[in-house]
């Protein structure tokens, strides 16, 4: 793989894709999944854990809670450099060459690329073809005027 294509910082220290998702998702200050208040949270001692100083929520949250990335092991830049190569790839990416790219095992290249492509998916699923269309497949005309079913 060749190394300028992930000359980006996010792409090569977690502390930095750290950084970057957090300035994505809060553009103007920490926002509390569990409760959605702005601005009132806190850092605390540990780099990117935050607690809601609401009184009634007083949770521990990340830039990540919420998302794809969320209660995972897989580091934050190995995670950016994944979905940089699903998305930037013609036909798509198997879990096999995940593994091969990134030098993670099979079974983490295929966790991630499942949660990547569920994250890409529109949310509702549609009839092939629209709905109230017609979809021919190998030939065969399926669908019709009830009146003309045979019994």
């Amino acid at each position: 793989m060749p190394k300028s294509l992930f000359s980006a910082p996010h792409f090569n220290d977690d502390e930095a894709a750290r950084k970057h998702l957090e300035a994505i998702r809060w553009p103007n200050g920490p926002i509390c999944p569990h409760c959605g208040t702005i601005g009132t949270a806190y850092a605390r001692s540990k780099p990117g854990l935050y607690r809601c100083a609401e009184k009634e929520c007083r949770k521990d949250f990340t830039a990540t809670v919420g998302t794809l990335f969320e209660r995972s092991h897989i580091p934050l830049s190995t995670w950016f450099k994944a979905v940089y190569l699903l998305c930037s790839s013609k036909k798509g990416m198997s879990a096999h060459q995940l593994h091969l790219m990134l030098g993670v095992t099979y079974k983490s290249a295929w966790f991630m690329a499942h949660r990547i492509r569920e994250g890409m998916r529109d949310g509702k699923i549609s009839p092939i073809g629209g709905q109230n269309k017609v979809v021919e497949v190998d030939e065969t005309y399926v669908g019709g005027k009830a009146k003309n079913r045979k019994g």
